[in-house]
């Protein structure tokens, strides 16, 4: 466990956000308020930050709470008089460690709200303790279609769900690419999932799946199944890897050549900014989707990644766009009902009614849900100003979790 102190540095203080003319840096920019006059200090706001940082997904657990921190900080690390202060906690990729962790968060630490939970397996082991302890958290991380509809009332999910960015894919490929694929993903339930969704999109158009291949996690080798695909040799592949995994598969994708002859498509989880550097060359040309880019050309993104590129050295990934979503969402709800987070219904009531102009653009709740409205993006990587990252080419509006939980 490691409590986080967190300091403004350079970042905007909470006191230069309020100005007589209005708000300025990152919470106006979200469109976010801030009462006229600072609140008298009142007691810690506890934020558990349960997470993958180790393991296969550690980048992606780090960079989350680095987006986190910086909206914070950007804040002064205080909401409505309550300073701020993160207590984190690894689950390993492991849903009886994350369980432990979890009630570690809220019964010992006595957490206010629970954000992170990347792995989706840990956050779907995580769903009866939520439901029994009626513990507030906003997921910054899982993007499984299942959590949309767990029925929990303070279960709100700031960062995806995969079945409508994966089943749009599948439209946009079998309109644009192939009207048959092989598709690949590490074995995990997230992996699963979003080939499944990919699928539904797919095949309602009338595509067809050639194959469906699933390595381990933490795999090192994928050459046995790009012999099987190189056999195969279908007109196209879509693919779900992250972190490391990530990395490997498209290197190997490119090494083993069949690059050059199968084009590949993907997860945009497989090609973003954690990903790409290590990836290089490899990822070039490769079609994918997110519902975020680094290259987004809003006020709220350019400060965004201004911002993370200063404090990190670094351009952000889609995982700590998470993460500072997440925060911006906690100050807008805790700041609407000054600090009192002890009334769990106001509380929910708050954060149904956020509205942001976040990084990824405009952000709000599904009312039924809990789980965001936000655009998708069909991107493509390619050399930006020297820099390979992905360019926008297709953009869907007002994406949100499906009425009912797909068979």
């Amino acid at each position: 466990m490691k409590k986080l102190q967190l300091s403004a540095g350079n970042g905007i203080t909470r006191r230069g956000f309020i100005k007589v003319a209005g708000l300025t840096g990152a919470a106006a920019m979200l469109g976010g308020s801030a009462p006229a006059v600072l609140a008298q200090s009142k007691a810690p706001l506890k934020i558990g930050a349960l997470n993958s940082y180790s393991k296969v997904f550690a980048a992606l657990g780090n960079a989350n709470i680095q987006g986190m921190a910086l909206y914070f900080n950007s804040i002064g690390n205080s909401i409505a008089g309550r300073p701020i202060e993160i207590i984190r906690e690894d689950d390993e990729i492991n849903p009886q460690v994350g369980l432990q962790k979890l009630k570690k968060l809220v019964e010992s630490d006595k957490c206010d709200l629970v954000t992170g939970i990347q792995a989706s397996n840990v956050a779907m082991a995580a769903v009866q303790y939520l439901r029994q302890s009626q513990a507030f958290m906003v997921c910054s991380g899982a993007g499984l279609v299942n959590l949309a509809f767990t029925g929990l009332p303070y279960f709100f999910r700031s960062s995806v769900n995969t079945y409508p960015v994966h089943a749009a894919m599948g439209e946009w490929v079998y309109d644009n690419v192939s009207k048959e694929v092989l598709i690949s993903a590490s074995d995990f339930a997230g992996g699963r999932g979003s080939l499944n969704e990919f699928k539904d999109g797919f095949q309602d158009r009338g595509g067809k799946i050639i194959k469906e291949i699933y390595p381990p996690l933490g795999n090192n080798d994928f050459s046995p199944y790009f012999a099987d695909m190189r056999n195969i040799n279908p007109a196209a592949t879509f693919h779900f890897y992250a972190g490391t995994d990530a990395v490997r598969f498209v290197n190997q994708y490119s090494e083993y050549g069949l690059k050059d002859r199968i084009p590949i498509t993907g997860s945009g989880f497989m090609l973003d900014s954690d990903t790409l550097p290590a990836q290089g060359h490899s990822a070039l040309g490769i079609r994918n989707v997110l519902h975020y880019a680094d290259t987004l050309q809003n006020d709220a993104n350019k400060q965004f990644v201004e911002a993370y590129r200063a404090a990190h050295n670094e351009y952000p990934s889609v995982y700590a766009e998470y993460g500072y979503v997440a925060a911006a969402v906690i100050h807008a709800a805790v700041e609407a009902v000054d600090g009192n987070t002890s009334d769990k219904r106001k509380l929910r009531e708050a954060m149904l009614a956020v509205q942001l102009n976040a990084p990824r653009g405009p952000f709000k709740f599904n009312q039924k849900t809990q789980g965001p409205v936000h655009n998708v993006y069909i991107r493509e990587v390619a050399e930006v100003d020297g820099r390979i990252t992905n360019k926008v080419i297709h953009t869907i509006n007002d994406v949100t979790d499906p009425d009912k939980l797909p068979t």
